[in-house]
């Protein structure tokens, strides 16, 4: 009673009795304790011994009680350990998969999945234990930091990097400069030039030369543009360091990238003396890849995976070697071999469907491209492969689709620009073909808009002259001609797009300008024929006949002055007939019949009504009519519609029916086209000057004045009008006023001395000053009379004495007939 009424204060707490299970993970736990003390002393073999009983106790327990976090905790810790990392993985997962937010389980897990190298499951393991941030589990942000810098992932290994420095103990703190190397990497991954030469500076700060920190700096200096001095700078390390790996290899790829193979053989040369490790010898692969001999490279290759089997890079690069060398079927049996091993890496399926492609087998190409895609979404890989799949068949709308999938991806991809701008050339070229030549435009001027090279301007300047859309084809091609690797072919086009616009002068630099930037013959000639277009636009019509005749080797340019020589004579028939050279014009007709038009009817109409210009001013009338009324009926492209009227009031006008040329002048003027006003003008006025010629010759005064003043009123400062409305004065009686007239227009009017002469000899009965006037009338040196007045010179003077009396003299003033 005594002993049960006693006070609380006597009674001793005791804890539940330990099960079995909880007694051993004790046990174990106070091993565990031993072995890391025996490890911190150096005693690896007492530790190992220690681990292995804890490793037992904790196996022992967690058999007893499957479920238990401590048990499995244990055995990750103990197994760890002894780097038993496949016992860790066997033992906790499925504890951990019970208890998934159990960190001492996750963290021993994550550890030993990672070394595993089972990165996939060990990431986000090791993310979790990450989360919470505690110190005893710094080593994971390494780790972490670790893989993201394998996986490219520069923005998350700066995140895990920058979180280790800042919870490491203080005692670890000389151990930060492999932290800031690691750092240094991670920035070199996010291009940020600053950052990454600041750690690299950092971790190479108070320490001896460490080769890999240079190496650094080197990738620092290459993100930089600055590519010789990284290679100057490895080259120094280098010497400096013979025995260190590293920059070798990294001075080897540079070599390779700049096309130095010779030197970068001999640093894979030393690199593999240093050690035949897997790196070595892929480097060396390379190297004979890149000398083009792909035997040698699938030997080295196949060397690497020797040393590492398995290796996926090692896989991909034997597949490479035995794509170049043709052997494509072996390629994708090999590189399936390695997929049905297990390897799932993006750059093996990449690759097998590339070497697919290759082979021919496009659907199974599609296929594993499309496994890519699924594989990295965020990334424009796969739809770029996949664009190429179906660029190789000519696919292009898929293939337009592919790398748009791909831009909108990675906006800035260089590659999927480059082969969408030429997936868009070739659908536009299609389209050009089936006459869709909008669209065709359309889908060029997106090309150059990705693709801003000289040969991409050159196709949308030619789709744009195509569409006569001259102004952008001019502007288009002016930016073309500048761009680097820019040709004779981009000047010849620009002179085309400046002669389409109306610049001739332009133009002819342009295909003067290409023509000195080849020496090739064919070349030469297209610019020759070119620069004839232009010359016949500024009026050299007999330099550009030349030129078109004399075209040289080329067929294509052949073919253009075979297309434009007869529209160029032509053009010059005109301007020989303007000129009053109905011969010449002649000439130039005769050689376009013998040349043909073609089945250009246009040309050929232009050519009939040019001859029947010719036969009009030939006086063949009838000739010229039936010409004409051929070429305008029915009236061709280039005719205006009242182009035949103004044809017979000319032929009209050359057969001297004033009134009814003029009649059919009055319909044609009804309805005046751009530029006729002035020609009408001027015909009206020939009229006119007619009228007054046929009628001074047949003595009817009073009709010449009046044509005349009709003509001096449309063009009061017309000196030949003047001097012939003198004539009809002088033939009136009215001497004084003509006289004036002539003396004032004898400057400019020859046959001005001739009727003062005529009127001195004449009326006034002056030989000396008549002979005077047909003097300076001779001294001019024009004009149909000139054997005539000569001869009246001559008989003048005679009569004085110096010869024969003087007979046949004029006996009325000359009158100058206009046309």
């Amino acid at each position: 009673m005594a002993t049960l009424a006693g006070p609380p204060a006597l009674a001793q707490y005791r804890p539940p009795p330990m099960s079995e299970s909880q007694r051993m993970v004790k046990e174990g736990e106070s091993a565990q304790v031993a072995a890391s003390a025996a490890s911190a002393e150096g005693d690896k073999k007492g530790a190992e011994e220690k681990y292995r009983k804890a490793l037992a106790l904790f196996e022992q327990a967690l058999a007893a009680e499957p479920g238990s976090v401590a048990a499995a905790a244990g055995v990750g810790a103990a197994a760890n350990g002894l780097q038993d990392w496949q016992r860790t993985v066997d033992r906790v997962q499925p504890v951990l998969a019970a208890h998934p937010r159990e960190l001492s389980l996750a963290y021993p897990l994550g550890v030993a999945l990672y070394k595993l190298r089972r990165f996939p499951e060990a990431v986000p393991v090791l993310e979790q234990v990450a989360a919470a941030d505690q110190a005893e589990h710094l080593i994971v942000h390494y780790y972490l930091a670790s893989y993201y810098l394998y996986a490219q992932q520069g923005d998350a290994a700066v995140t895990r990097l920058t979180r280790y420095l800042a919870l490491r103990p203080a005692k670890l703190a000389q151990n930060d400069f492999q932290i800031h190397e690691l750092l240094g990497r991670a920035h070199v991954l996010r291009r940020d030039v600053a950052s990454a030469r600041a750690a690299f500076q950092q971790a190479q700060a108070g320490r001896a030369e460490s080769p890999t920190v240079q190496l650094g700096l080197a990738s620092v200096l290459e993100l930089e543009g600055k590519v010789p001095e990284a290679r100057a700078l490895l080259e120094g390390v280098t010497k400096r360091f013979p025995q260190a790996p590293e920059p070798k290899e990294k001075l080897a790829r540079l070599y390779l990238t700049a096309g130095d193979v010779a030197r970068a053989e001999a640093q894979a040369l030393a690199l593999v003396k240093l050690g035949a490790t897997p790196g070595a010898h892929l480097l060396l692969g390379d190297v004979r890849l890149a000398q083009k001999n792909a035997a040698a490279a699938e030997g080295e290759y196949r060397k690497v995976l020797q040393l590492q089997p398995g290796l996926l890079v090692g896989q991909m690069a034997v597949g490479k070697a035995l794509q170049a060398q043709g052997r494509h079927e072996e390629a994708i049996q090999f590189l399936e071999a390695a997929v049905r091993s297990g390897a799932n890496s993006l750059e093996l399926w990449a690759t097998l469907g590339s070497v697919n492609r290759r082979a021919g087998r496009f659907q199974r190409a599609v296929e594993v491209h499309r496994r890519v895609v699924e594989m990295a979404p965020r990334q424009a890989l796969g739809w770029v492969l996949l664009g190429a799949d179906h660029f190789a068949t000519g696919q292009w709308d898929q293939a337009i689709e592919d790398y748009s999938n791909a831009l909108q991806v990675e906006p800035e991809h260089a590659g999927a620009k480059q082969w969408l701008a030429r997936a868009l050339a070739h659908r536009a070229r299609d389209r050009a073909g089936t006459g869709r030549m909008d669209d065709a435009v359309r889908d060029l001027r997106r090309a150059y808009d990705l693709d801003r090279t000289a040969p991409m301007a050159r196709r949308l300047g030619a789709a744009l002259l195509e569409t006569r859309a001259f102004p952008e084809a001019r502007r288009v091609m002016e930016q073309g001609a500048t761009l680097p690797g820019a040709t004779w072919r981009e000047g010849l086009l620009l002179g085309y797009a400046r002669l389409a616009s109306g610049d001739a002068q332009a133009a002819l630099e342009a295909f003067n300008r290409a023509g000195t930037q080849t020496e090739e013959p064919d070349a030469k000639a297209e610019t020759s024929v070119g620069a004839a277009l232009a010359e016949v636009e500024l009026g050299q019509v007999d330099a550009a006949v030349q030129r078109l005749t004399a075209v040289g080797p080329s067929r294509a340019a052949e073919q253009v002055a075979g297309a434009n020589l007869p529209r160029v004579l032509v053009r010059r028939a005109l301007a020989r007939l303007e000129a009053g050279d109905a011969e010449g014009a002649d000439r130039d007709l005769d050689l376009v019949d013998k040349l043909g038009t073609g089945n250009r009817s246009d040309l050929t109409k232009l050519a009939l009504f040019t001859r029947g210009l010719a036969r009009a001013e030939e006086g063949r009338h009838a000739e010229a009519s039936a010409a004409l009324k051929r070429a305008l009926t029915p009236a061709p492209r280039w005719a205006w519609p009242n182009t035949r009227a103004l044809a017979d009031a000319f032929v009209l006008y050359k057969k001297g029916q004033v009134a009814p040329a003029r009649k059919q002048l009055a319909a044609a003027a009804k309805k005046p086209m751009p530029g006729q006003p002035k020609w009408l003008a001027s015909m009206t006025g020939a009229l006119h000057r007619r009228e007054a010629s046929l009628a001074y010759a047949s003595g009817n005064m009073k009709l010449a004045e009046k044509a005349l003043k009709a003509a001096l009123a449309a063009d009061p400062e017309d000196a030949l009008v003047q001097h012939n409305l003198a004539c009809v004065d002088w033939r009136k009686g009215k001497a004084a006023n003509a006289l004036d007239t002539w003396r004032r227009l004898e400057a400019s009017v020859p046959v001005a001395a001739l009727n003062l002469g005529i009127d001195a000899q004449e009326r006034r009965r002056e030989p000396a000053e008549a002979v005077d006037a047909w003097r300076r009338y001779l001294a001019a040196g024009s004009g149909p009379r000139l054997a005539q007045v000569r001869e009246w010179k001559e008989r003048l003077q005679s009569l004085h004495g110096l010869a024969e009396s003087s007979t046949g003299a004029p006996a009325a003033a000359t009158a100058e007939e206009t046309p």
